[in-house]
């Protein structure tokens, strides 16, 4: 399918599992790429590997999010793992470039449709999904990855809490490691505890060697618009995302850093953080999400009812770390400009699409 283009940015979207591939932006005369692409690209793939493992980069679509109780459906539903077509590409006499793709499968009888827009001088890829009909519940979410071998420092929107699923990723010794407390319920990223009674400030990631952990934040259910942040300074980047947070009302940590042993991640997959804003019951599945459960009896929604029309917005972005910046204290929306802040008082403000969240 053909590269998105605009003064600025540009990426591409791959034609199996429409994935954000090759993402670069340039800005104040740097030349920046702050998400993830797996090593082993291009390298045979176990036979049981769903398709997206193969493919593994940049941020695609989840739906469902995590294991799929559908036979012949691959984890992450077939928005990461199917065929995605090219609609057309739209040029705006504004600048922008906007690239439409139909997903060839179905999700529970409901049609995928995708919008991806570039606009010129904006360091963010905006996208839309749409999920027209279908049947029942399904829990989604964007899976967004950066690399950040110098490490990074998160910070979020509110959240009311944290926790962790019920089981480890990586429970048998002989594959991999997680180090986390499975399951814990915390009050936030500062004080989060290990599985060895220990206790950890999980918002410097990485925070360990060998471990491949997995975790949720929770928004307020009232929340209207989301964002996350990661301050990669060594490696030369400001991560930043921006969600309808009726849509996405979570936000889970994926947290692979050489934790795997097995193909084809071979405890190579280093210092890689998905930064994935969520509906769903953790990892576990459709059945599980669309059922009653302890989360949605305590009014956190774990998945979109189908039927209608269901919109996902979600835009994701980058700017070269500003010299001293250690930790965005805010993201704020104003008339046409996203204003990111430091704790240590900086500002940086960048156009941002107004009309992209309206009604959040």
């Amino acid at each position: 399918m053909e590269r998105l283009a605009v003064d600025g940015i540009a990426v591409g979207v791959t034609p199996v599992a429409g994935m954000l591939t090759g993402l670069v932006i340039e800005r104040e005369g740097r030349r920046i790429a702050p998400l993830h692409q797996a090593p082993w690209i291009g390298e045979a793939m176990p036979a049981d590997a769903a398709p997206h493992l193969g493919l593994l980069e940049g941020d695609f679509f989840c739906a469902p999010f995590g294991r799929t109780d559908e036979e012949g459906v691959a984890a992450h539903g077939w928005p990461a793992n199917g065929d995605w077509s090219e609609i057309a590409v739209e040029r705006g006499t504004d600048g922008s470039v906007t690239g439409r793709y139909a997903l060839a499968q179905a999700v529970r009888g409901a049609e995928v449709e995708k919008a991806v827009t570039l606009r010129a001088g904006h360091p963010l890829v905006y996208q839309r999904h749409v999920l027209r009909g279908g049947q029942g519940a399904v829990p989604v979410a964007h899976h967004a990855m950066i690399h950040v071998p110098g490490g990074a420092r998160l910070s979020f929107s509110d959240k009311d809490f944290g926790a962790t699923p019920s089981a480890p990723l990586e429970g048998d010794p002989a594959r991999g490691r997680s180090v986390l407390s499975y399951p814990q319920r915390f009050d936030g990223l500062a004080d989060v505890g290990l599985g060895d009674g220990g206790r950890v400030d999980a918002r410097s990631y990485p925070w360990a060697e060998g471990q491949e952990d997995f975790l949720t934040l929770f928004d307020p259910p009232d929340a209207g618009i989301g964002w996350s942040a990661a301050v990669a300074a060594a490696d030369g980047f400001v991560f930043f995302a921006v969600k309808d947070a009726g849509a996405l009302c979570q936000t889970s940590l994926w947290m692979s850093n050489g934790g795997r042993s097995y193909a084809p991640w071979a405890s190579r997959h280093r210092a890689v953080l998905g930064i994935e804003e969520a509906t769903a019951h953790f990892g576990d599945g459709r059945i599980v999400s669309a059922a009653a459960n302890a989360l949605s009896a305590a009014g956190y929604r774990t998945a979109l009812p189908l039927g209608g029309e269901v919109v996902v917005r979600y835009a994701l972005g980058a700017i070269p770390a500003p010299e001293g910046w250690r930790e965005i204290a805010a993201v704020t929306l104003g008339d046409g400009v996203l204003t990111l802040a430091d704790i240590g008082g900086g500002t940086a403000s960048v156009p941002f699409d107004a009309r992209f969240l309206d009604g959040c």
